[in-house]
């Protein structure tokens, strides 16, 4: 078989950028997920431990403070399968009284609110259905102990249980 010049540049062209394709394409493991936890404390979320996202605390005034606690509520296999965030976020704000403060809040006071958020973006309230709760605070961090916190969607009523240490160091 005899080549004419033309055509065997195209057909050595072709080899060559075929070969290039081919040995180009980088091979990475496969994204098996992860889940972030601030290592923050702890949150019982109607008996099952939840992973911390975050804990965060901000001064409103002399007195006042409002305090950010999220934690995902996607169980180990839906983490595993990497499904789409699942969130509980509590907001509470406060003034305190001294280093300890003890909080025990009715049914539905504004000071606290639950709420779960879904990726992407999608919130849905919890009516806070009443509270039991302790703030520590020292020069370096605030220790939250939520003794009881009761939240209600619906007919299905939640109970939740934890400590969350807020450090003012970072």
């Amino acid at each position: 078989m005899i080549f004419s010049r033309p055509s065997a540049f195209a057909t050595l062209g072709a080899l060559m950028l075929l070969g290039t394709l081919l040995s180009g394409c980088t091979k990475y493991d496969s994204y098996d997920g992860e889940s972030f936890d601030c290592d923050c404390g702890y949150v019982v979320w109607d008996g099952r431990d939840l992973g911390m996202r975050m804990a965060e605390v901000e001064q409103l005034d002399s007195e006042t403070y409002r305090y950010h606690i999220v934690a995902d509520v996607r169980t180990l296999a839906e983490i595993e399968a990497r499904d789409e965030p699942r969130d509980v976020v509590f907001t509470l704000t406060t003034s305190l009284d001294g280093a300890n403060t003890t909080l025990n809040l009715p049914a539905g006071d504004d000071a606290m609110t639950v709420q779960q958020v879904e990726s992407p973006g999608l919130g849905v309230d919890w009516t806070m259905s009443g509270a039991s709760l302790s703030i520590a605070v020292s020069d370096d961090a605030h220790v939250m102990t939520m003794t009881n916190v009761s939240a209600t969607r619906g007919n299905n009523t939640i109970d939740a249980t934890g400590e969350i240490t807020f450090d003012l160091a970072d």
